[in-house]
């Protein structure tokens, strides 16, 4: 009696396991992760890990309504660009004209909370978050 107890047990214990992270990543309908950054103006700020500091503190990511088209607008210059998606909570941000963007992932999409860091134009190959992090917030 006690095995049958301690086999039943485990295999709830290994449901329950199995079953937290597809409840935990399930898409919010209303608010779907389809790895693209929703319209609006995001502001960017320095990241709580990075240490250098970014030229793109205090600068704003406009997301047009077809989320296809991006301008980034900083006080000493602005340049557009596009996003593309690469997974279902991350999008390449590339800036027209230059070897550089943004690598960003949704922290709470219907927040508009995003976080990122310079990548080279849509490759994964990213600066690590300590040297160029920011932080994306809509407005």
């Amino acid at each position: 009696m006690k095995l049958r107890a301690l086999a039943a047990g485990a295999a709830i214990a290994a449901t329950a396991a199995l079953a937290v992270p597809g409840i935990a990543s399930a898409d919010d309908p209303e608010f779907p992760r389809v790895g693209v950054m929703y319209p609006g103006a995001y502001h960017l700020t320095q990241h709580p890990s990075n240490v250098l500091g970014t030229p793109l503190a205090d600068c704003d990511l406009h997301v047009a309504p077809d989320s296809d088209y991006v301008r980034l607008e900083c006080a000493q210059f602005s340049r557009e660009g596009h996003q593309s998606p690469v997974g279902p909570d991350q999008a390449y941000v590339t800036l027209d004209g230059l070897p550089f963007g943004l690598s960003v992932r949704d922290i709470d999409p219907r927040q508009g909370h995003w976080i990122g860091t310079i990548n080279i134009a849509q490759t994964p190959i990213e600066v690590p978050y300590p040297f160029a992090g920011v932080t994306l917030q809509r407005r």
